[in-house]
């Protein structure tokens, strides 16, 4: 029988040509191609070597992990415990070198010295003029677009291992490399004097660490519940009895199921009548619609991480 020009005998040399023919098979039968894979292998010593000469908090070193893990990844299926250590020594070099690089002030240290020596206005007075102070200021310029440029190609290197790694099936690195990103834009943001995303994505990894942890936004909501439900007592507290939105101030159940019911958009129990009670409610109202906003994400991105 012959079989895209393998040839699989029955008589007494399948035997010895069975290696060879399993081997073209295998080949045939799972795309593997050999001059790839030994290619790679190549690119996987040669990258070794090339960490061992690269110090730690080195931009160009963290380029070389992130291209020495993709190697490892494009030569295996499953995770080995190198490409385990690789991977976390990835996140924690990057991390380390986001962190530098990010704290590092803007403002240069003879200005900040002249500023405590001098006096605020009269410093800033005699900062800005003279020739020397413009080229400081286009110098903080030329460092902070390098900052972002180095934020930029971090979440890349991120967003590239999550596709790697999701081809894997592994959704545990997917979660982790998919946090990792939303940080760095987060940082992207907030130097490129984004403030109002920067604020957005502050609230959003507080509430549900990025629309990935069912139980923060549970614990968020329940908080909120209370919360609210406190609001509602004070404004009926300070209302007079007449208009109040429970008579019962001791009713606390009703509170909180008028919070719940709020914030769930199911309705409302009990009717505002003050500017204080129409604002909480109000606000509660708008709140809810975006956590559950919240929720509808935390679902699709835990549907697309295990896809």
């Amino acid at each position: 029988m012959r079989m895209n020009n393998i040839e699989l005998s029955t008589s007494s040399d399948f035997e010895e040509k069975s290696a060879y023919s399993l081997l073209k098979i295998r080949i045939f039968v799972l795309w593997e191609e050999l001059e790839t894979k030994k290619e790679l292998q190549k690119i996987d010593s040669y990258l070794k070597g090339e960490l061992l000469s690269y110090m730690k908090k080195s931009e160009r070193r963290l380029e070389i992990l992130f291209y020495a893990l993709v190697t490892k990844l494009r030569l295996f299926t499953i995770e080995t415990p190198e490409m385990e250590r690789l991977f976390h020594q990835f996140l924690t070099e990057m991390d380390s070198l986001v962190i530098e690089i990010t704290n590092n002030s803007t403002l240069d240290e003879d200005i900040v010295k002249t500023i405590r020596k001098d006096g605020f206005l009269r410093s800033i007075r005699n900062y800005y003029s003279g020739i020397n102070t413009r080229i400081r200021i286009l110098g903080n310029k030329v460092r902070l677009n390098q900052m972002l440029a180095f934020l930029y190609v971090c979440e890349n290197y991120v967003h590239g291992l999550e596709k790697y790694y999701k081809e894997m099936g592994m959704s545990s690195r997917v979660l982790e490399l998919y946090i990792t990103r939303m940080n760095i834009k987060g940082n992207r943001y907030f130097f490129n004097k984004d403030y109002g995303l920067y604020i957005g994505f502050g609230i959003f990894r507080m509430i549900s660490s990025y629309g990935t942890s069912f139980m923060r936004l549970a614990i968020t909501c329940s908080l909120s519940v209370i919360f609210f439900a406190s609001i509602y007592w004070t404004a009926d507290f300070m209302a007079p009895p007449e208009v109040r939105m429970i008579s019962d101030l001791n009713s606390y159940s009703s509170y909180f199921f008028n919070s719940l019911v709020t914030i769930s958009g199911l309705g409302i129990d009990a009717s505002p009548q003050t500017a204080l009670q129409r604002v909480a409610m109000g606000v509660n109202t708008i709140y809810g619609m975006i956590v559950f906003g919240m929720l509808f994400n935390v679902i699709s991105t835990k549907l697309s991480m295990n896809s």
